[in-house]
Order: structure tokens, then C-alpha cells, then sequence
């Protein structure tokens, strides 16, 4: 039996997700990725979800985004046009009605029926467990359609770590997501790889763009905003050189650092796989895992797993609630 999920039910709240294909077979190709993509703003825009960033692979996914419980509470009219998002001009299977009908439906169907309706379309809203249901399902929906094969895509429950809501924090985390192609060797930069937020908000996502520029607030708009992200992906000197040799970082120096007892600057941490920031489950400061809504979320569990302060990162207060008691916090990300 897998854990309980942890959630914060009384306000909105960061969660990083990951998910990974059955057998680690390569089942997100190319082409795959795009409807990939297409099902994440569906599924996001249907779930009253934003998108921070993401990043999909072959083989796995992360997407970072922000979930308000309240998105529930929403009228008519934002159902409809959320069910539309999702569905297009199809009837979903489940309800055997298009956009248009469950509206006709809501306005002047019977009133028990519709109230049926309402409740069963906000339950799968501003929860992320409902959103990544709905994602999932849509993408298997759509790939054993294609395929002419049958049964589930996945390997396992999707991983979920409750994250602090603070800029810098959501930044990091952002930034790590961003370069997971780059950490795997599939490409120089982020923004060469077209399948993650980063490339996507260059490209004019103002979704995106929006949502990234939060992690900077002192920026003075979103075009100084999305510097700041690289310059946080690289180092300095990355922002002065096209070719992005500013950020090119020595591995094996790195690790062997860390394993004499180093500490980290961001952008170098962000070139190793950093297990804390996927295999966690409440990440944030101190403070906030203390006395904060990390404590409180903690506080609900009947065995919360124990805090760990993450040691390296040069002058950063950052702590993981992580339920193993044993756990690689980084490795290189070639092995």
C-alpha cells in the first residue's frame, strides 16, 4: 500500500509531479510528447491548475504547478467552459454530453441531474491527485487509441512533494525541472529542447511566461524575469556568452566537493540529480516546516516522516520531510 498522499486542503499550494512509463519503456516519442503537452494545458485549464513549468521525456514527466482548493467553487458558466477545455467538441464518455449539452443541462435540465453534474465536475478540480488522474487517463485514452493497444501507461502512483510558496523555492525547483534534458544529455541548453516550460514560455506562452516571472519579483517585468531564471539555470557569465559556456560545470569536481563535505551554489546543484526534490515529500524552510502550513499539513499525519536539513546548499535554509530513513540527496546525473 503506498503512502498517503500529503495535501494542503485549506489554501493554495506548490507541488512538484512526477510520473514515470510502465516498464520504463520509451513511450513519450516526439510526437508523443506534443499530444503529451496538449494534455497537460487541457487538463490544467480543466482543473483550475496553473502550470508552473514542466519538462517530458521518453520516459517520465515533472510538472511543477500551484493548486487552490477553491478552484471548485466556480460557477456555471466557468464548468462549462473548463468541461469545453477538456473535451473540446467530443462528449465525454462518462456523462455522454458535449459542452453545449451540459450547459443546457445546468440551465434548464432537472435540477437534481444537474446538481449530480456540478458536484461530480468540482470534485475533480482544484485537487492534485484529480488533475494527474485526469491527465493520465487522457494521455492512455489518446496513446491506445493510436496504438491499438490496451491497459495502463504507468508505472506506479505519481510521485508529489508538498513545496514552501515562496519565489525562491519555486524558482529552484522551476529550474531543476527545466534542465532535466540537459542533465540527461539530450540537449546543450533547456531552450533547444522543445518539451519543457522553459522553451515554451520563450516561445510566448503567456501562461508560462506569467507564472516564471512570479519566482522574480523584483524584476521589473517578465523579459527581466526570464534573465534572472537563466542566470539562476547557469551562474553568472552564462547570460554574457550565446553559446552557453558559462554554464558548463566540472561533474566529478562537483560531486567529489560534495563528498568531502562542499557546499553547492544553486546553478551547480541544478546539474546533479538532487533526490530531495522528487523523492521528498513537504520541502521548505525551517521555519515553515516548524511553525508553518508545512508543520500544520505534518501535524494531520498519523506517522509524518521525519525533517532533514539539506546541508548542501551554500547558506540556504532548507529542510525535507522524507519518510526513508536512508536516501542519496544527490548523484551524478550520467549514471
Amino acid at each position: 500500500m503506498g503512502e498517503i498522499r500529503i495535501k494542503r486542503e485549506d489554501g493554495p499550494a506548490v507541488y512538484h509531479v512526477t510520473s514515470r512509463v510502465i516498464q520504463k519503456r520509451r513511450l513519450l516519442a516526439e510526437g508523443q510528447r506534443e499530444v503529451w503537452v496538449a494534455a497537460l494545458h487541457r487538463a490544467a485549464n480543466f482543473s483550475g491548475v496553473e502550470v508552473i513549468t514542466y519538462c517530458v521525456l521518453e520516459t517520465h514527466f515533472h510538472i511543477l504547478v500551484r493548486i487552490d482548493p477553491a478552484a471548485r467553487m466556480c460557477d456555471d458558466a466557468t464548468l462549462v467552459q473548463r468541461y469545453r477545455a477538456l473535451y473540446g467538441a467530443s462528449r465525454a464518455q462518462w456523462s455522454g454530453l458535449n459542452a453545449d449539452e451540459l450547459a443546457h443541462a445546468l440551465e434548464k435540465g432537472d435540477a437534481e441531474t444537474a446538481e449530480a453534474l456540478r458536484e461530480r465536475l468540482r470534485r475533480r478540480m482544484g485537487d492534485i491527485s484529480e488533475f494527474m488522474r485526469t491527465l493520465r487517463q487522457r494521455y492512455t485514452r489518446w496513446f491506445n487509441l493510436a496504438h491499438g493497444t490496451a491497459g495502463t501507461l504507468w508505472a506506479e502512483r505519481f510521485g508529489s512533494v508538498l513545496v514552501q510558496d515562496t519565489p525562491w523555492l519555486v524558482g529552484l525547483i522551476a529550474a531543476y525541472i527545466d534542465l532535466n534534458a540537459v542533465r540527461a544529455g539530450l540537449a546543450d541548453l533547456p531552450e533547444n529542447y522543445r518539451w519543457c516550460g522553459y522553451t515554451e514560455a520563450l516561445a510566448g506562452s503567456e501562461s508560462l511566461r506569467r507564472a516564471l516571472a512570479v519566482c522574480f519579483p523584483a524584476a521589473k517585468d517578465q523579459a527581466e524575469a526570464l534573465a534572472r531564471y537563466r542566470l539562476l539555470m547557469f551562474g553568472k557569465g552564462a547570460g554574457a556568452k550565446g553559446d552557453g559556456t558559462g554554464g558548463r560545470i566540472d561533474t566529478e569536481a562537483m560531486l567529489e566537493a560534495v563528498k568531502n563535505g562542499g557546499e553547492l551554489q544553486p546553478h551547480e546543484l541544478l546539474r546533479l540529480r538532487a533526490r530531495f526534490l522528487t523523492e521528498g515529500r513537504v520541502l521548505g524552510s525551517s521555519d515553515w516546516l516548524e511553525h508553518g502550513e508545512g508543520a500544520k499539513v505534518l501535524a494531520k499525519m498519523n506517522r509524518p516522516p521525519p525533517c532533514r536539513p539539506v546541508e548542501i546548499l551554500d547558506n540556504v535554509d532548507l529542510v525535507v520531510a522524507r519518510s526513508r530513513a536512508r536516501y542519496r540527496a544527490i548523484e551524478d546525473p550520467r549514471g
